[in-house]
């Protein structure tokens, strides 16, 4: 035991030959590449009675690769009034309502203009007819989301307005103080408006960081299947009265154990993700890098950043995630002292974190503690406005990975009391 580097390659080794470990990895794999495959598989069909021709059936992979090729010309252009107009008339069938209500002056006539979202059928079942609308269709929800209502006469400044407002609302509901405020209104200053709008709305990049946390939860599950018995395993062979009996003891081997359980973790978690971001990447395509996520997927976020950006940090964070589970896991497998109660153990907190996504605001400091834990942490979205002070203020997504290296260390230093009860150095 006295050579480290020969001890942890021999520890790795074994964890390689274990057949268990490289089945699971498969299946996670390929249940890691089946979100993005859900996307093109199946086909729409249109009866002869809503084209007045024949029947038409078009696969899903056909119309995200014709997508991909932005039939209606958006990609480039700025979300301003002139596009905001061009939207409510591409889309929109406008309704005028007039209300009259009887006062004591006579009666006043209030009109006001409604848009309401064209069917289908009205615009033409063509590919391409279908395809452009979705295209509106994504800028239309972005307006929506944020004024609630759009209107005929929706304008640019008008929007960015309300997102401005809605903004502040939100950071009202998360309960915000002032300085964070002001921190927030500084980041949102380096936004650029108006946004840019990419033809493609529903690409590769964005699909990655919106599920990536499926991912997340697929390398815990391969932390639990793959370390629960990595320590148990020498007390089952029979072997942990030798190796108390060795010259140095049996930290060396703890160390070995825990440095090649984390690799393996690690390992694991590329592995996994890495045919995540392939299947986005190849099936649904990279044209919406560049885009912004106030574009794409949160209008009110207050800090500048694209989606390729955010997938790719969400991938990151998830790797690092993958330490801190592989810790837990192997942790909890030396207070059991064996492979299947530190996986029902471990199962079960997997469930409780699934279950229980998040703590109301009403107990704030439980609430942000709770949604910094690393299986937790994706489902309450990374648009989180609440800010970690760390030396200065540093949002969820940036304060989490600092706080999970502190945690692992923590694990780490349980594991070696854990396995140090028993007699032996």
């Amino acid at each position: 035991m006295h050579n480290f580097g020969t001890l942890y390659k021999f520890e790795l080794k074994k964890l390689c030959q274990r057949k268990m470990i490289w089945a699971a990895l498969i299946i996670l794999m390929a249940a890691a590449a089946l979100p993005p495959a859900s996307q093109v598989i199946g086909k729409m069909y249109v009866s002869a009675d809503a084209t007045g021709g024949e029947d038409q059936v078009w696969s899903h992979y056909e119309i995200v690769q014709r997508q991909r090729t932005d039939p209606a010309g958006l990609e480039g252009r700025t979300l301003d009034t002139d596009l905001i107009q061009e939207t409510v008339a591409k889309l929109g069938v406008i309704s005028r309502t007039t209300t009259t209500t009887t006062g004591g002056g006579g009666d006043n006539a209030e009109s006001s203009v409604t848009v309401r979202r064209a069917d289908p059928d009205e615009l033409g079942w063509t590919l391409d007819g279908y395809i452009i609308q979705g295209e509106y269709g994504n800028i239309y929800d972005t307006l929506e989301r944020v004024t609630r209502s759009v209107t005929a006469d929706l304008t640019g400044d008008d929007y960015y307005a309300a997102v401005d407002d809605a903004r502040e609302r939100a950071y009202t509901y998360q309960g915000l103080t002032e300085d964070e405020r002001a921190w927030w209104t500084a980041q949102a200053e380096k936004i650029e408006t108006p946004l840019t709008v990419m033809g493609y709305p529903d690409g590769g990049w964005t699909f990655l960081a919106e599920t990536a946390y499926v991912g997340g939860l697929f390398i815990f599950l391969f932390s639990i299947i793959a370390l629960a018995g990595l320590f148990p395993m020498e007390r089952q062979r029979r072997t942990d009265a030798l190796i108390q009996c060795a010259r140095n003891g049996k930290t060396p081997l703890y160390a070995a154990k825990l440095l090649a359980g984390l690799t393996a973790s690690l390992c694991g978690g590329l592995v996994i993700l890495g045919s995540m971001a392939a299947g986005c990447l190849v099936l649904l395509g990279p044209e919406d890098a560049a885009t912004a996520v106030q574009q794409l997927m949160d209008p009110t976020w207050g800090a500048p950043m694209t989606v390729r950006k955010l997938a790719l940090t969400v991938c990151g964070i998830y790797l690092a995630a993958s330490l801190v589970h592989a810790a837990f896991v192997m942790a909890v497998s030396l207070l059991t002292r064996g492979g299947t109660p530190a996986m029902a153990v471990c199962f079960g907190a997997m469930m409780l974190f699934i279950m229980v996504p998040v703590i109301p605001l009403s107990h704030p400091r439980l609430s942000q503690t709770w949604s910094l834990l690393p299986a937790v942490l994706g489902s309450t979205g990374f648009f989180d406005g609440r800010l970690v002070h760390l030396g200065g203020y540093l949002t969820c997504y940036q304060a989490a990975p600092l706080l999970w290296l502190v945690l692992t260390l923590a694990l780490a230093g349980l594991g070696l009391a854990l396995h140090r009860r028993t007699p032996g150095r």
